[in-house]
């Protein structure tokens, strides 16, 4: 019985280390030369940027600016960040993930007294390497976020916030989830259409909403908090969006992350209006 009990806590260690092994960090670690009994990366805050290829080219170059200074304001030691792109399935242009880092934390001040000098010397020199280059890496995905598509396309917005939510969102173990939306969020497909004679219309929220709930399109986003920046930013296009049909926008929105486990606290029009908490 020992034999097998030891075999069996054998094979648990090696997954444990393959799983490990397997989880993405864009990000070098600066803990690799910590004793593993007085570190362990904390799981308390996770931030997903989510870009809508499609549209994203067309904000203000203000607009852009300052919505990578409310990122560098958001993020802080321990933070998990992962940037996801997407439009519609082209050659050039799908969903995908094109940053995923954590940055490490200090050490607790017990754990400190039993850890090398010259061990904490280079860990406290290294924490503030690490959040530079998350921040510059982050800059870097946004500024390629940022190009035009070479072929234009539309994007389903619902149902890739579906897909999103259920394969990105749920994964997440964090505290706190909290998504940066960057699009127009105005939705375009088979389930429903914002537009009428290439215009935006004044739409009724509970209409669209029976119609998401009818195609069982909700999304899950896991209970996190959303932000949305560039509502109503369409590319080319110089139309206005009047308060009506923003209000009635923001007024669907707000119910359709309701029911799909999230809660909208900044619906940007397209700019927010406070930070990112």
């Amino acid at each position: 019985m020992r034999k097998v009990t030891l075999a069996i806590c054998a094979v648990l260690v090696v997954s444990q280390f393959a799983n490990a092994a397997t989880l993405r960090n864009d990000v070098p670690s600066c803990t690799n030369e910590v004793p593993g009994e007085y570190y362990q990366l904390p799981n308390e805050r996770e931030l997903f940027i989510l870009v809508d290829k499609t549209m994203a080219h067309s904000l203000d170059q203000e607009i852009k600016s300052e919505l990578f200074q409310s990122v560098k304001r958001f993020i802080q030691p321990g933070d998990k960040v992962q940037l996801v792109e997407f439009s519609s399935f082209a050659q050039d242009s799908y969903t995908k993930v094109v940053f995923n880092g954590q940055l490490d934390t200090q050490l607790s001040d017990d754990h400190r007294s039993y850890v090398k000098k010259s061990v904490l010397k280079s860990l406290d020199k290294c924490l503030d390497k690490q959040h530079n280059y998350m921040l510059n890496k982050v800059g870097i995905s946004l500024k390629a976020a940022f190009q035009a598509q070479e072929k234009p396309t539309n994007t389903e917005l619902v149902g890739t916030l579906s897909d999103i939510s259920k394969q990105v969102l749920t994964q997440s173990t964090a505290k706190r989830k909290v998504v940066l939306l960057i699009s127009d969020m105005l939705e375009n497909s088979d389930i429903t259409s914002f537009y009428k004679n290439n215009q935006t219309r004044v739409i009724s929220p509970k209409q669209e909403l029976e119609r998401i709930s009818t195609s069982q399109m909700f999304a899950n986003f896991n209970q996190a908090d959303i932000y949305v920046i560039g509502t109503g930013v369409i590319p080319g296009n110089q139309q206005y969006i009047s308060a009506q049909k923003m209000n009635k926008l923001e007024s669907f929105w707000k119910d359709y992350f309701k029911q799909s486990n999230a809660k909208l606290l900044g619906f940007g029009k397209p700019m927010l209006l406070g930070d990112i908490r």
